[in-house]
């Protein structure tokens, strides 16, 4: 959680949040306590009745609860989509169809990318129609169901990045990694109970410091 004159930009490719709060939290109470953390940390950065926020996530359901916890203390709420998911959800189908789908993923992530939502849907649905192969069909059919669901979350990423505009959350992204994913991803081997998880992540979130990243 961040105010938008604390993302200065370093260059071209990079930029850099100076002042944030981060909150997260492993606790399986149906997002109590998250929901409780993201309010706190969103007055704590200035959060009042006439705040107009903008906020951004991969598309969990769970996600989007969060965030539109914070619709009765603010004036409005503008949720996005993240096109750093996007993207990677994009390169994942690519890495697994091959070369060949390739022109035809970069056309759909064309009209994703400016915002032509039904257009990018349509496309997907050919491909789904012309092809019956188990493999194929699965990774398309997984594309189409993550843009359908998150319909509503779609913007005209172009317009918002022409205008400087927040539309990706990539420069938190390394922060994030460094927060949760080294120290509690399956393959690192360390093994949590939910409790502990939760408490030895209150300490990292204390602790965390700006990050570079892309812009």
């Amino acid at each position: 959680m961040y105010k938008p004159e604390n993302l200065i930009i370093i260059d071209k490719n990079h930029s850099k949040i100076t002042e944030k709060t981060c909150v997260v939290s492993a606790q399986a109470d149906v997002l109590k306590t998250i929901k409780s953390y993201v309010i706190k940390a969103a007055k704590k950065q200035g959060l009042e009745k006439t705040t107009k926020l903008i906020a951004l996530a991969d598309g969990a359901k769970n996600c989007w609860s969060v965030l539109l916890a914070l619709q009765p203390y603010c004036q409005s709420i503008e949720c996005i989509l993240d096109w750093f998911h996007i993207a990677k959800k994009f390169q994942n189908t690519q890495e697994k169809l091959g070369e060949s789908f390739q022109k035809s993923l970069d056309s759909i992530k064309w009209e994703v990318w400016h915002g032509h939502v039904e257009k990018a849907l349509n496309k997907l649905n050919l491909l789904l129609d012309n092809w019956t192969g188990q493999n194929v069909y699965s990774s398309l059919q997984k594309l189409y169901d993550y843009l359908k669901e998150n319909e509503d979350y779609l913007v005209n990423y172009a317009h918002k990045r022409e205008t400087k505009q927040t539309y990706t959350s990539q420069v938190a992204e390394s922060h994030i990694d460094s927060l949760i994913n080294q120290r509690h991803k399956k393959d690192r081997k360390m093994q949590w109970t939910r409790e502990g998880a939760h408490q030895i992540l209150q300490i990292r979130a204390l602790d965390g410091k700006p990050r570079m990243g892309k812009s």
